[in-house]
């Protein structure tokens, strides 16, 4: 957005990591990560391992301290607990329209095992709208932290399986509420596989991809969805996902739904300002992160408004964390979970 040439230095930054990992490789801790995230047979049940294990450390939906050398990682934010029940496995007990209009749901990582209730909003306003949600098993981690960390074999395994569970219903639409994965979805995956024997399904994949917010916003303009006005709407401010605005040009359908919706909306300083989570990196460079969020909350406080609202689960759980750590009582929300 700031250089004057138009370079495109993201892209630069990433090959050069691809470099220097088919140079000098990743990290033992680095690959086994990636290795356990992408099967998610493997990942859901150390999950639910996971999710007995928090109780001692968990409250009200939070773990606000963790032990010995984990200790950092809940220093400056608290941390969303794992779902006891994830949404994969909540959502074939969930009862939906029955519509031959389909539109498939990717989730994402973090709605799958944390906030599986933005995964609940989305089927309730998609079967308003006449759609029926299908939800393929076989997704997987979109990839991101693999192509952000230099691991590109690892991305375009990723990009692969996700390419072969999403095309399997032939959807009218796929739908993500994560802007890294839309992102991933609607341009890594073709620009990776473009050339290749994928190459023809990867833009199948492209073509049918769309935000949630873009999406409802596309619904309710062709009439097929009625968005009231709510009782309880008041003053919320609103942050911009780095991925949503500068990746994918979204700003204002979100701000319209909220609107739509009866919320007002007053613009904090700094609204497109990172606040820090940056997918993996808040978790390996806190120390970054902490300046940068702590930055991000004094802007929301200094709003007065006591709902914050953004489009991506990354920042909710960035955000979220640190309004809890200071004891604030701002709420944080996905769009989504304030439109149905």
């Amino acid at each position: 957005d700031v250089c004057p040439a138009k370079i495109d230095i993201p892209a630069l930054i990433l090959e050069i990591r691809r470099r220097l990992t088919k140079e000098e490789g990743l990290p033992f801790s680095q690959k086994a990560v990636f290795k356990i995230v992408n099967n998610r047979k493997v990942f859901h049940n150390m999950l639910r391992l996971a999710s007995l294990a928090q109780k001692p450390f968990s409250k009200d939906g939070f773990i606000r301290h963790l032990p010995m050398f984990l200790s950092e990682l809940s220093e400056f934010r608290s941390l969303p607990a794992i779902a006891e029940t994830p949404f994969r496995d909540k959502f074939e007990k969930i009862s939906q329209l029955n519509s031959a209009k389909k539109v498939t749901f990717y989730v994402g990582c973090l709605i799958d095992f944390a906030y599986s209730e933005m995964g609940e909003a989305i089927i309730r306003i998609l079967n308003k709208a006449g759609y029926r949600v299908t939800f393929p098993k076989g997704q997987t981690c979109c990839g991101a932290p693999a192509r952000y960390s230099g691991d590109y074999e690892t991305a375009m395994q990723n990009a692969r399986d996700n390419i072969d569970a999403l095309v399997q219903d032939d959807p009218a639409y796929i739908v993500s509420a994560c802007p890294t994965c839309t992102f991933a979805l609607k341009h890594d995956f073709f620009s990776m596989l473009k050339d290749t024997d994928y190459t023809h399904k990867a833009k199948y994949v492209k073509d049918k991809v769309v935000d949630i917010s873009s999406f409802i916003k596309r619904l309710h303009n062709e009439g097929s969805l009625k968005i009231d006005k709510s009782k309880d709407a008041t003053i919320v401010t609103y942050h911009d996902s780095c991925h949503l605005k500068r990746s994918l040009n979204v700003t204002e359908e979100p701000r319209e739904l909220l609107r739509i919706r009866g919320f007002e909306i007053k613009e904090m300083a700094e609204c497109d300002i990172c606040c820090g989570m940056g997918g993996s990196y808040s978790l390996k460079f806190p120390e970054i992160s902490k300046p940068i969020l702590a930055r991000k909350l004094k802007n929301i406080i200094d709003t007065g408004v006591q709902t914050v609202v953004m489009d991506c689960p990354g920042c909710v759980m960035q955000i979220r964390g640190g309004l809890d750590k200071t004891n604030s009582p701002i709420k944080v929300f996905h769009t989504v979970e304030l439109i149905i």
